[in-house]
């Protein structure tokens, strides 16, 4: 019996061999093991989409007259990139009786895998090894644990839901938006998606909450007392009775807007004369080191200290992976580390000693015996935090300036998980004045710890930090250590201060990051929200869209289209992106669709109905989509132009921008085009000699006839009908076809005048 494991990635493949055999022979694509084991691999999909025109040719043109595009079932096909070791599988596959999953351990991971076994109509035996870490000593630990992969069947039938949803939806709604826009004089597409969409639609509802804030005022009511010649301020904390008796006083935070309310309860603590300290709370806060970096987490910090683009992000931890071997797995989703990697804190401390000058300093106060929260192995699925590897031949001097900055930024996430926690006196006190809650609380500083090696614009965010984000620096001089609960205190003063309400923040390419990690709070449905944020209970995102992985070509996808843009660091929409976002149905600009969809996707994968019956609910959710925007079309005003009407059929004409001329939108039934001048068709244009057709047959294809044609100047010459599949061009020699040679002209010299 030939056991065949199929990893996800070549460095998979390297580490199961590794984990059970002493010795092996490597192989076209494969590896086999001394015990007749073999074990090969992909490289992420092997296998894509059949394009719509392979599905039916008429595909092959835009028209909406072929939309809705009826796809299902979607067939799969080797992609171009994976051919190769699809084929070596294939053949490995017919001598193997059993199979094992080798994927990562998430929805993708199965699924990639099991889209090989089906492909091949394989029949035999199949088993499921689920490896969060690559060392030979988890391996061999996960190589005990084989389960059926049938068990995971789930998992498998929910990634093949999510990417035929995404696949028919954004070939259709691409397809019908684009054209529609083109009729109204737009050259550009109109690529819509579900995720791509609604971050679109994330950041029109930010720019315009900011936009349209009009600022108001509030106020917070202060009571002032002395102790021993120092002065305290408390801070009034409406209680929840106070707002519901008057909810009209209150904003959406439980500030005062009246500021006649506002001087009646000062007024009435005045007359009140004392009040009492009801609790007190000191204590000291330790505070621990962040976790280290998620891919996500690491693109959002080079956004914001050093302005690296997210994909330069991808690609430099892409060069750190695979060209110098520093980092481990970067395209992770995940902030913790194998508890087993804890044992590797020495060796790594030391390569990092050796390698970044900047954290030299600091390496002999680290304890590699400290074990904090970040080594956790209940919480890895697939791939654990980025992290350092030992490294005895990597120079610092072989990374270019941006390489070393993301290095330093894992390094120095890395090494904080070994110092001292930082530490802060917390102090929280309450005063009581009749019924109403004064609060004041300070945090100071005692011990930087872990955070003596960030920076102003390092990283130190941490959401154990015990201090009162709320927290109001205005408590007067008085030390509220020195406040006993229980303790009366005459009441001097009351104040009035008055603050106005900002603006939601625009997006940076950092909090934009945040919010899509975070999407699920955006969904406006209830029990959609829940269903969003069940799904990422156990994962570093929060009802998210898109993956780590993903979302770095999605948002580039958005800038390439000019959906949005930059003002400064700022990311907006444009006034396409604007028009866009308004025409297209509500749902498609929202979070919800996710959510819904992914109500549908966890249905299928329980079994609640068939791949046959998910497909046709994807089918008549599209077409529904497809027909309203076919009837309502799209209000994009901003692209609209004066429509010029080709002189042969009378369809419109499209303006080509990248070459800078005029086509008929009947092409190619009807192969009009006019140059450009200043924006408008040459519609007095002498139209081009069509070709003259001969009985020659082209001697390059050999499967279509030549075309004569004559240039401006008279020149004879011959060109293939089939063009542009065929390109040849030939001249007429004595009765002989011969290639015709275009000789590039040369700049000529610029004539010198003698002194």
């Amino acid at each position: 019996m030939t056991t065949l494991y199929i990893a996800e990635k070549p460095e998979l493949a390297k580490a199961i061999v590794a984990g059970i055999s002493t010795s092996s022979t490597s192989r076209n694509g494969y590896i086999e093991c001394n015990d007749g084991t073999l074990v090969t691999w992909c490289y992420g999909h092997l296998f894509e989409f059949v394009a719509p025109e392979k599905i039916n040719p008429e595909y092959s043109k835009w028209t909406l007259n072929s939309l809705p595009m009826s796809l299902m079932p979607v067939p799969i096909q080797p992609s171009k990139s994976g051919s190769q070791q699809a084929n070596i599988i294939k053949g490995l596959l017919k001598k193997s009786s059993y199979v094992i999953n080798a994927g990562d351990n998430d929805a993708a991971g199965q699924r990639l895998v099991d889209e090989v076994l089906e492909y091949n109509n394989y029949k035999g035996r199949t088993g499921r090894i689920l490896v969060s870490d690559l060392s030979p000593t988890a391996v061999r630990k996960a190589v005990t644990k084989i389960r059926p992969n049938s068990e995971f069947q789930d998992l498998s039938m929910s990634e093949l839901g999510r990417s035929i949803f995404d696949y028919i939806y954004g070939m259709n709604l691409s397809r019908v938006c684009t054209l529609v826009a083109q009729d109204l004089g737009y050259d550009g597409i109109l690529s819509i998606g579900r995720v791509q969409t609604a971050i679109l639609g994330l950041v029109v509802k930010r720019y315009r909450a900011n936009k349209k804030h009009v600022k108001t005022p509030f106020y917070d009511v202060f009571a002032i007392f002395n102790v021993n010649g120092q002065e305290y301020r408390f801070k009034l904390a409406p209680s929840k009775d106070l707002v519901d008796k008057f909810p009209d006083n209150f904003d959406d935070k439980n500030r005062i807007i009246d500021q006649q309310f506002a001087n009646q309860i000062g007024n009435f603590i005045n007359s009140q004369g004392t009040g009492e300290i009801t609790s007190t709370d000191h204590k000291i806060s330790k505070i621990q080191p962040p976790l280290p970096f998620s891919l996500s987490s690491l693109q959002r910090e080079a956004s914001r200290v050093y302005g690296i683009s997210i994909d330069k992000t991808l690609e430099l931890t892409q060069n750190l992976r695979e060209k110098h071997h520093l980092i481990t797995y970067n395209r992770t989703d995940c902030s913790y580390l194998p508890t087993e990697h804890h044992q590797l804190a020495p060796t790594l401390l030391a390569t990092i000693n050796k390698l970044v000058p900047s954290l030299q300093p600091v390496i002999p106060y680290t304890d590699p015996s400290i074990k904090g929260k970040a080594f956790n192995d209940k919480k890895i699925e697939a791939h654990h935090a980025i992290e350092p590897t030992e490294s005895n031949k990597a120079n610092i001097s072989d990374l270019t300036e941006d390489e070393r900055k993301i290095y330093e930024l894992i390094c120095r996430k890395y090494t904080a998980l070994f110092l001292p926690p930082a530490e802060n006196a917390v102090s929280k006190v309450e005063l009581a004045i009749g019924n109403f809650l004064f609060k004041a609380s300070r945090t100071q500083e005692i011990k930087k710890g872990w955070k003596v090696i960030f920076n102003k614009d390092g990283d130190i965010t941490n959401e154990d930090d015990d201090a009162d984000e709320d927290a109001d620096n205005d408590n007067g001089t008085g030390d509220l250590t020195k406040l006993i609960q229980g303790q009366i205190v005459n009441i001097d003063s009351t104040a009035l201060k008055q603050g106005l309400t900002s603006p939601p923040a625009l997006y940076t390419m950092d909090t934009l990051l945040q919010d899509m990690n975070n999407a699920g709070k955006y969904v406006e449905d209830a029990r959609l929200r829940e269903i969003l944020l069940e799904r990422d209970k156990d994962s570093a995102q929060n009802g998210g869209i898109g993956t780590p992985a993903t979302q770095a070509g999605i948002i580039a996808n958005l800038y390439s289209r000019n959906f949005i843009k930059n003002d400064k660091k700022n990311v907006v929409p444009s006034v396409i992106g604007e028009e866009l976002h308004d025409a297209l149905p509500s749902f498609a600009v929202k979070v919800d669709l996710t959510a819904y969809w992914q109500e549908q996707m966890l249905m299928l994968s329980k079994g609640t109905f068939s791949i046959e019956q998910f497909q046709d609910r994807v089918d008549k959710f599209v077409n529904s989509a497809v027909y309203n925007i076919k009837e309502n079309g799209l209000n994009i005003k901003s692209i609209n132009r004066v429509h010029y009407s080709c002189p042969q059929c009378q369809s419109k004409l499209r303006f080509m921008s990248k070459h800078k001329f005029w086509s008929c939108s009947n092409y190619p039934d009807c192969t009009s085009s006019f140059p450009d001048i200043a924006g408008r068709p040459d519609l007095n244009a002498k139209p081009k000699a069509k070709a003259e057709n001969t009985e020659h047959n082209c001697p390059k294809c050999n499967k279509h006839k030549l075309g004569k044609r004559k240039s401006d100047k008279g020149f004879v010459w011959y060109g293939c009908t089939d063009y542009p599949k065929c390109k040849a061009s030939f001249t007429l020699d004595n009765g002989e076809f011969k290639p015709l040679e275009f000789k590039k002209s040369s700049p000529k010299k610029r004539a010198t005048k003698k002194k």
